[in-house]
């Protein structure tokens, strides 16, 4: 699932309580303060009572600086009935000693985590026992691939900005009959992340030049358009990929069990300069398809900028990469 952020919340909430009208700023890839880009987890599907290593991608403004301090928690706190956004407001904040909401995973930028037995209780289809003060609760309905996620928090100690991501839980759909329960499990393999194998330019007759691993770093000219291009694997019907995989999701409205294949997002961030578009990919019909394609144009500084790349699946799995480049006098 995608990061949220207190500051974005706090400033779109702004924005629609003011009666002028606002100023957006279209370059949403430039990265002008430090801010976590993402968080995955590895693996990036786990059943309750399972281990995962969560990573947070933090970018710092300029080609270099230090990395940022991070928090972790892991939420526990089931959603009030009364609560119309996505999450417990308590736990879209760094954990605390006082605190019963979140549990304190320790710092740095990758940590380990162990999901609650009960997270498909508190988080997914099983029916979650009642809270002090309310009538008993309702399942969690599952997103459109049948997902259901355990929320996770980082929070930037310089400045106490916390971002919110997911790791999915592995829960049973509910509503299925006895053949349907085996065909599934039969059918369904545990979401992968999917992983960018290879980031290039691309030079005037289409042809494809590897973006360098560092400390090497893409050279080009200050002002220049350049084409990029990232790539994943290609995934096949019955293989576990860290590409658009293949899975089951059971449909409510038909009552039966529907192929489907995930739809692939790559967000590109830049810490100057400018992209056509702050996010590409591709749908899930164009499985079959493992690219995705972007312009960037190079500041007219000349000196050393850095780029992110996130690549997201539609069950909430997520990695990223980032390269250095040289821009030069032309």
């Amino acid at each position: 699932m995608g990061a949220l952020s207190t500051r974005a919340f706090f400033a779109l909430t702004l924005a629609l309580c003011t009666a002028c009208v606002p100023t957006f700023d279209d370059n949403l890839s430039l990265i002008t303060d430090t801010q976590v880009l993402a968080i995955s987890s590895e693996p990036a599907e786990a059943a309750p009572g399972e281990e995962v290593r969560l990573s947070a991608l933090a970018a710092v403004p300029g080609a270099s600086g230090a990395s940022p301090r991070l928090s972790w928690g892991l939420c526990i706190a089931r959603k009030p009935l009364t609560e119309l956004g996505p999450v417990n407001p308590a736990c879209v904040r760094a954990p605390s000693a006082s605190s019963d909401a979140s549990l304190a995973l320790g710092a740095g930028s990758s940590v380990k985590a162990t999901l609650p037995m009960d997270a498909c209780r508190l988080f997914g289809p099983s029916l979650p026992e009642p809270m002090n003060g309310e009538p008993s609760g309702r399942p969690v309905d599952p997103d459109p691939t049948g997902g259901f996620y355990q929320p996770v928090s980082v929070t930037l100690l310089e400045d106490s900005v916390t971002t919110l991501g997911a790791v999915r839980i592995f829960c049973p759909p509910s509503g299925l009959d006895q053949e349907q329960s085996a065909d599934f499990n039969a059918a369904y393999r545990r979401n992968q992340n999917p992983v960018i194998d290879q980031i290039a330019s691309l030079g005037e007759g289409g042809e494809a030049s590897p973006v360098p691993d560092e400390p090497s770093s893409l050279r080009v000219a200050a002002g220049r358009r350049v084409a990029l291009r990232a790539t994943w694997a290609i995934c096949l019907a019955d293989a576990a990929c860290s590409g658009a995989e293949t899975y089951p999701v059971f449909n409510f409205d038909s009552r039966e069990l529907d192929t489907r294949h995930e739809s692939i997002r790559v967000s590109w961030f830049a810490s100057a300069g400018h992209f056509d578009n702050a996010v590409t990919g591709r749908d899930e019909n164009e499985f079959a398809t493992a690219t995705t394609d972007n312009t960037w144009l190079a500041p007219s500084q000349i000196g050393t900028t850095r780029l992110w790349l996130v690549i997201r699946d539609a069950r909430g799995g997520q990695s990223f990469r980032t390269f250095e480049v040289s821009v030069q006098g032309s």
